[in-house]
């Protein structure tokens, strides 16, 4: 039997995250989304996926030898799982009770996974649906024989979701790291509270006399080849990956840190994916940044009001409360910050834009933005934004593909209403 991973139209809620990715790669916790499914699902059968159609040539550079997008015909039942479910070994249990074809579980009108017939996937409307997230509720429901309601999945749907969930899922999952050879590898000149064996050091990490581990009010992990400085205090939960290096900086609780990151200053309840830089000082808490991000020094985002209220932010064009007085930034991939740069709570960045001075309302994609130093809002050219991002990927020795140029030009077009909107203007940029 095949399983396979599909987004549905919540993925715009996103925005500007998933742009550059389907919502399974939205990393959280100690992995991304996809690689949870997986580990819950795997013994069921192979794992495909399905995505919006300009991204299917970059998963396929991410995932080599998995299926993207493929609608060939099998022998089975299929087994829909949403990509945007947090699993855990429930999920297992639920998709086990899928007896037969046309069986969709809900979870407040959305679908969490369904059985479908193997002819399924030939249907014209099917693969429209899947290849472009949209209407993919109503698609299925067409197709069901019977509803199964269920409550107490991890559907996400907003992005404060991802924070919120973040230190928990630390927790459990370096919980479930059985290597023993990765506990307690602390050398003496390094200061621990709480529990060693709360502590993961992988092979080959270096940390420096006078860095402090916090592991009193949860674990701690460091991956491969990861560097940190003195005088770093790291306090649990935190995950930071492999190939790292923290230069001297306050790493909060509830932090996960992706692969090849540069991170220095203080970080608190905040998500990095791979290949973003936070050398400097400043602050950055209760957020998300994308892959190949630069914070200049100083760089500051505010996650609390003035008022201790809820932060809201636009969703689509709605304000919707985030029930949280505690929310950040959201930062798409290859974003830029200038020195000294400050950015309310609760804004979004978007894709390759730039940012000067005081940040005080969300940002679009490929946009340099000054407002507060005296310059409109202006387009930021596509060839630029391309070069630079080149150049960036190259210092990781990372080359930029023809796919991921495409990918980025796609984004670009589908970017293009909400500079407009924005009333963001075109010519050269200058301060």
């Amino acid at each position: 039997m095949r399983i396979a991973i599909f987004e549905d139209e919540t993925y715009r809620n996103f925005f500007p995250l998933t742009l550059t990715r389907p919502v399974y790669e939205l990393f959280v916790g100690t992995s991304s989304i996809r690689e949870k499914i997986i580990k819950n699902i795997a013994k069921l059968g192979e794992v495909i996926f399905f995505c919006r159609s300009y991204l299917c040539d970059i998963l396929k550079e991410r995932l080599p030898s998995s299926c993207i997008n493929d609608f060939s015909t099998t022998d089975d039942d299929i087994l829909l799982v949403n990509g945007l479910l947090v699993a855990n070994e429930s999920l297992n249990d639920v998709l086990q009770k899928l007896s037969k074809a046309g069986t969709v579980v809900l979870q407040k009108g959305r679908v969490v996974a369904a059985r479908i017939g193997r002819e399924f996937l030939e249907l014209p409307e099917i693969q429209t649906t899947m290849t472009s997230a949209e209407n993919v509720t109503e698609t299925i429901l067409k197709f069901a024989t019977e509803k199964l309601h269920v409550e107490n999945f991890r559907l996400l749907e907003y992005p404060w979701e991802l924070i919120e969930l973040n230190p928990e899922l630390i927790t459990a999952e370096l919980r479930e790291i059985k290597d023993k050879e990765l506990r307690g590898r602390i050398e003496p000149s390094v200061t621990v509270y709480g529990s060693k064996e709360s502590i993961f050091i992988a092979e080959n990490a270096l940390l420096e006399a006078g860095t402090v581990l916090d592991a009193r009010y949860g674990p701690i992990y460091i991956g491969e080849n990861t560097y940190v400085q003195s005088p770093t205090r790291i306090s649990g939960p935190a995950y930071i990956g492999r190939n790292c290096i923290i230069y001297g900086g306050q790493i909060r609780e509830g932090c996960s840190i992706g692969n090849v990151c540069r991170i220095g200053g203080e970080v608190e309840k905040s998500i990095f994916h791979g290949c973003s830089n936070k050398r400097h000082y400043g602050f950055i808490g209760h957020s998300y940044i994308g892959e190949w991000v630069n914070l200049g020094a100083g760089t500051t985002n505010s996650d609390l009001k003035n008022t201790y209220g809820t932060i809201k932010m636009d969703i689509g064009g709605q304000l919707r409360d985030t029930g949280s007085m505690f929310v950040g930034i959201f930062v798409g991939d290859h974003a830029k910050t200038a020195i000294g740069t400050h950015i309310f709570s609760g804004k979004k960045i978007g894709v390759s834009s730039h940012l000067y001075g005081i940040v005080p309302e969300d940002v679009p994609s490929f946009t340099a933005y000054a407002r507060t130093l005296g310059v409109k809002p202006t387009e930021i050219y596509l060839e630029s934004a391309i070069e630079t991002a080149r150049r960036m990927m190259h210092r990781r020795n990372v080359q930029l593909s023809r796919a991921y140029e495409d990918m980025l030009k796609r984004v670009f077009e589908l970017t293009e209403q909400e500079r407009s909107r924005a009333n963001v203007v075109k010519g050269k940029f200058s301060i």
